[in-house]
């Protein structure tokens, strides 16, 4: 596995160049994934997470709001993006996933062996399908980054062809589509768009203290159990419509 982990840092493409001017918004649209026959969510693409996806219908129903983004993650985020990349990278899903990442913390590295539920592991081979692009901070560029990153995977010359993108993945660059965000210009268009704001909020699962009046002795020698049962805690995304917990063993 180690081995593995360190082949996995070189790859992952950078989306490198000159950035185009224009609105992409209805190329990206043709390349979604449609919900399935008979479902009941209006939430474009399709998250295959069915807690997750039901938390992220929920939200917009009663927020009235149309997506992008059809995630918005705040807190600690940056576990929930690996979570939630690797299931959509990996079998039986198989999509390509585009990640602007203005904060330059984002380490594909970290997708494998990352799973969700209803998927395998993402495998060293699947994360040549996710394409990371950094560019600077400042809303504008992330914003241009988002549009040329759509631009060349629907005309470049890249390995993904018989994948479908699922979609673009924002980290940092200001408020995501949708919001009033300050700063001026239009917002980040994304469909996750990850951040110090966000309605979904990600941490550490919390875990059950000592017993009241506990002694000293008490806790020493419970110390060690305790510490398994804090490395071994999942993480939970919460939102006022529900919560998500899941975890990577």
């Amino acid at each position: 596995m180690n081995r593995n982990v360190a082949t996995a840092k070189h790859v992952g493409a950078q989306l490198l160049g000159d950035i185009e001017e224009g609105s992409l918004e209805e190329l990206l649209n043709s390349l979604r994934l449609h919900p399935p026959a008979g479902s009941s969510t209006p939430i474009r693409p399709n998250i295959p997470i069915p807690a997750l996806a039901n938390i992220a219908t929920r939200h917009h129903k009663a927020a009235q709001s149309t997506p992008p983004p059809v995630l918005s993650v705040s807190g600690r985020y940056l576990p929930f993006l690996y979570h939630l990349i690797s299931s959509l990278i990996a079998e039986p899903h198989t999509y390509a996933v585009v990640v602007v990442d203005a904060e330059r913390r984002f380490d594909v590295s970290r997708l494998v062996g990352s799973r969700s539920p209803s998927s395998y592991p993402a495998r060293l081979d699947d994360l040549r399908h996710v394409y990371v692009c950094r560019p600077a901070r400042a809303r504008d560029q992330v914003r241009a980054a988002v549009q040329a990153a759509g631009e060349w995977m629907l005309y470049g010359a890249h390995g993904s062809r018989g994948r479908e993108l699922w979609g673009t993945v924002v980290i940092g660059g200001g408020e995501g589509g949708g919001g009033g965000g300050g700063g001026g210009g239009a917002s980040v268009k994304g469909d996750v768009h990850a951040g110090w704001k966000g309605w979904l909020r990600v941490e550490r699962e919390e875990v059950e203290g000592f017993p009241a009046g506990a002694s000293v002795e008490e806790a020493l020698r419970d110390r060690d159990r305790r510490q398994e049962v804090v490395e071994d805690a999942g993480w939970v995304a919460s939102s006022k419509v529900g919560s998500y917990l899941w975890r990577n063993n």
